[in-house]
């Protein structure tokens, strides 16, 4: 059976900042889990363009960090690029999430889930169960037991 994954939209963000202010670029970038894919010179001028990549959900109050950490000399574009498979596996109930802690990265697809069912008042658990009824779920494992028969 496939595992579930959860997708997220992905920003290509653009930003002009004088070549003093790239380490701080990459700095806020990092703590948000952006990743720069290039950083050029704009040929006659002192700015440096950094091309990033910044997951949507990151995105609030990236401006204003940005601003605060380089003295307002930088100055950002973001728009849509792509959709990316958020990290982790949202159902793996081994997963203890901590409040007022952010999770590590390898835990992130568990904690939107699970913070996006509590906010909608469900459980926490996703089950199956709940959309196969019972011949279905016995249809099921019994296909999965003449293939893995098949394959022996």
């Amino acid at each position: 059976m496939a595992n579930p994954r959860l997708m997220e939209p992905v920003y290509y963000v653009e930003i002009q900042t004088p070549i003093d202010c790239v380490s701080a670029i990459y700095t806020v970038l990092s703590r948000r889990r952006g990743h720069v894919t290039a950083d050029v010179p704009k040929p006659g001028t002192p700015i440096y363009i950094v091309k990033a990549f910044l997951p949507v959900i990151e995105s609030f109050g990236f401006e204003t960090d940005l601003r605060y950490h380089t003295q307002g000399q930088a100055f950002c574009l973001s728009v849509f690029d792509h959709w990316a498979i958020v990290p982790g596996d949202p159902l793996d109930k081994s997963i203890v999430l901590r409040p007022l802690e952010p999770a590590p990265i390898q835990h992130l697809a568990r904690e939107f889930m699970v913070k996006t069912r509590r906010r909608k008042g469900m459980s926490e658990d996703v089950s199956i169960n709940k959309f196969f009824d019972e011949a279905m779920m016995n249809e099921l494992a019994q296909q999965a037991a003449d293939l893995h028969l098949q394959m022996m």
